[in-house]
């Protein structure tokens, strides 16, 4: 007899088959009917909870960045931070937070973020970003002009690029990352160091910042460097 869950636990369930079935087949190849025979649920028990597989994408993708949003907002919610205070301590949280999380789901994330097989997902995930994390972005992007450490007269556009930047340099730092584990090399982790640093060039470039303003590659690289090492050795 299958214990009965709760309907929170059967939620995360059906999140959980969907998301090892998306990676496997990919988001479009993958049926509800799938991820109902996959999870060994009825019908009416998936129905319950999402009225189709597209309603289920949404809330996977507010899972997976939902998070990154919170944090966004509450360091934006700081007064005692300049703009470029803001950017940076968003830089921090974000990769503390991924840190935590990043040995146990780069396999996972890598499969799921690449290879063309997941283009609805990733287009939901950069459409959610720019709806939700755009905004603020630019928010603290024309702070950042009005105290004169930003210079840009697009911070509307700059934030927009500011959220594509990070979604595809994060999808690509993963694909990295998980191959430097896989196959224990870590000369991948200078291609790694290397990108971020051209990550930390682009965003200052874009939000006319002086060289060095921004703590990507310090936090990011040294962060990467560390978790190669811990698990390396």
């Amino acid at each position: 007899m299958h214990k009965k869950l709760l309907p929170k636990e059967r939620k995360a369930q059906i999140i959980q088959t969907a998301l090892q079935l998306f990676a496997v087949k990919g988001y479009e190849k993958t049926t509800v009917n799938d991820i109902i025979d996959e999870a060994g649920i009825s019908k009416g028990g998936f129905y319950h909870h999402y009225n189709s597989k597209e309603e289920l994408l949404e809330d996977i993708v507010r899972m997976l960045i939902g998070d990154m949003v919170v944090i966004f907002e509450e360091i934006d919610a700081r007064d005692d931070l300049s703009a470029l205070e803001k950017t940076n301590e968003y830089i921090r949280k974000v990769n503390a937070y991924k840190g935590d999380k990043i040995v146990e789901t780069a396999a996972f994330l890598s499969e799921l973020y690449s290879g063309g097989k997941n283009v609805q997902l990733e287009k939901k995930i950069y459409d959610f970003a720019r709806e939700h994390i755009a905004p603020v972005m630019k928010k603290i992007i024309l702070q950042g002009v009005k105290e004169g450490t930003f210079k840009t007269r697009y911070p509307e556009e700059a934030a927009e690029f500011y959220v594509k930047l990070f979604i595809m340099h994060q999808q690509e730092i993963t694909d990295l990352f998980y191959e430097a584990l896989r196959e224990r090399n870590k000369e991948i982790l200078d291609t790694i160091k290397r990108k971020y640093r051209f990550f930390q060039k682009l965003l200052e470039d874009t939000l006319g910042l002086e060289k060095g303003s921004l703590v990507v590659e310090e936090v990011m690289g040294g962060t990467a460097e560390s978790m190669c090492e811990k698990i390396m050795g």
